[in-house]
């Protein structure tokens, strides 16, 4: 795994991975109805921290959307379940090949998963 981004604003370091995963909508600032299955498309993740991650997807959200995510982490066989709200959105990048990109920042976790996350932070170089 390559290191860690360089310092910037944020506020914990972000790992580059490159992650496939599975939302769906909770909630939505225009009012959509939450999603009952989890998208199973070419969701990726492609960095991560202890307080968020960088989403590319085929699905438009909108920014303060709340979303439940679930990603694989392999190296401890387990499957995180959190949720997390979308804080940035890159629309200008790829949406002319159906891409988008978010910012998004936990906001739930159960105690179990976010501790098998800072596991696997650690062994990332966090």
């Amino acid at each position: 795994m390559a290191g860690p981004f360089p310092a910037d604003n944020r506020i914990a370091q972000r790992f580059p991975v490159r992650i496939h995963m599975r939302f769906r909508l909770l909630k939505s600032p225009v009012g959509e109805s939450p999603e009952p299955e989890l998208h199973n498309g070419n969701n990726t993740m492609s960095n991560i921290s202890r307080t968020g991650f960088f989403l590319t997807t085929k699905n438009f959200l909108e920014v303060q959307s709340a979303i439940e995510v679930e990603f694989p982490l392999e190296e401890f066989r387990e499957m995180v379940r959190a949720e997390a709200e979308v804080v940035r959105a890159n629309h200008q990048n790829f949406p002319n090949l159906g891409r988008y990109e978010y910012g998004l920042r936990f906001l739930t976790m159960h105690p179990h998963f976010r501790e098998v996350l800072e596991k696997f932070l650690k062994l990332a170089g966090g």
